[in-house]
C-alpha cells in the first residue's frame, strides 16, 4: 500500500483517486485552488483537503493532475517529497511521469485496467516504484522516455482530440438541416472499430480515397463558412498524398 497526494481535483484526479483507492492505497490528502472541488473529492476517497500546498502532508509520493500550465509552477512547491505529474507533454529536470492515454471525464465510468499508463522517472528507483503503483490499476503499463512520450502526446491529440472536433463539426451541419447526430453514430462506431484488426490507411474511405472530384466540389460547395472549406480541403489532399 502507498500513501498518496493527489494534487488537483480535476478529472485526471478523480479517476485515478478511485482507481488507486479501490486497489489499496491510500489517498493522504486532496490538494486543489478550489476548496469546494477538493472538499467534494476528498471526501470520496476519504482523505484530508486543502487548498495552499505548503500545508501538505507527508506521503510516499504526489501525484500531480493540474493543467500543464500550472505544473512546473505547483511541483517547484513540492518539499522533500517524490512527486509525478500526470502530462503528455511537460518535461520537467526533476520527479515524474504518470502519463494515463484516455479521455477522462468525471461523471464517465471508466474502467483503468484496460487504459494505458506510460511512466518515467530519471530516478530508476522511483520510476521502478511508478511503474508498480500503474500495475496495480492497470494492466497496460510502459515505460517509456521523453521524446516517445512527446510524440505519443502528439499522435494522442491526432487521434482523439481532433477526431472528436470533426465529429463536432458534424453534428453542426445536421443540425441545421434539422437530421440527429445519431444518425453517424453507426458510421463512427465502424470506424473506429475496423481499426481494432486493421491499420487506419488500409481501411481509409469515401470521395477523397476513391477521387471523386465532383463530389468533392460539391461538398465544399455545400460549406458556407471558409475556414471550413479550407479545412476541408487540407484533409482531403492529404488523404489524397
Amino acid at each position: 500500500m502507498k500513501k498518496i497526494i493527489l494534487i488537483g481535483s480535476g478529472n485526471v484526479a478523480y479517476h485515478l483517486g478511485h482507481a488507486f483507492c479501490n486497489v489499496g492505497h491510500q489517498i493522504v490528502q486532496v490538494i486543489s485552488k478550489s476548496e469546494t472541488n477538493a472538499k467534494v473529492l476528498a471526501k470520496k476517497l476519504n482523505a484530508g483537503f486543502e487548498t495552499d500546498i505548503n500545508k501538505i502532508k507527508q506521503a510516499d509520493f504526489a501525484i500531480v493532475g493540474v493543467n500543464d500550465d500550472a505544473i512546473s509552477t505547483v511541483s517547484n512547491q513540492i518539499k522533500n517529497m517524490p512527486f509525478a505529474h500526470t502530462s503528455g507533454s511537460v518535461c520537467l529536470k526533476n520527479g515524474g511521469v504518470f502519463y494515463p492515454i484516455q479521455t477522462l471525464s468525471k461523471d464517465i465510468p471508466l474502467d483503468l485496467k484496460k487504459v494505458p499508463f506510460c511512466v518515467s522517472a530519471k530516478n530508476k528507483d522511483f520510476e521502478n516504484t511508478l511503474f508498480r503503483l500503474a500495475r496495480s490499476i492497470s494492466n497496460h503499463v510502459y515505460q517509456i522516455d521523453e521524446k516517445q512520450r512527446k510524440i505519443l502526446h502528439l499522435a494522442a491529440v491526432f487521434a482523439c482530440n481532433f477526431s472528436n472536433n470533426m465529429y463536432a463539426i458534424a453534428q453542426d451541419l445536421l443540425k441545421k438541416s434539422d437530421l440527429d447526430f445519431e444518425i453517424l453514430k453507426p458510421l463512427i462506431a465502424e470506424t473506429a472499430n475496423k481499426i481494432r484488426q486493421h491499420s487506419p490507411k488500409s481501411m481509409q474511405t469515401g470521395p477523397a480515397k476513391r477521387r471523386d472530384m465532383q463530389t468533392i466540389e460539391n461538398h465544399i460547395d455545400l460549406l458556407e463558412d471558409e475556414g471550413l472549406k479550407r479545412l476541408y480541403r487540407l484533409i482531403t489532399n492529404d488523404i489524397q498524398k
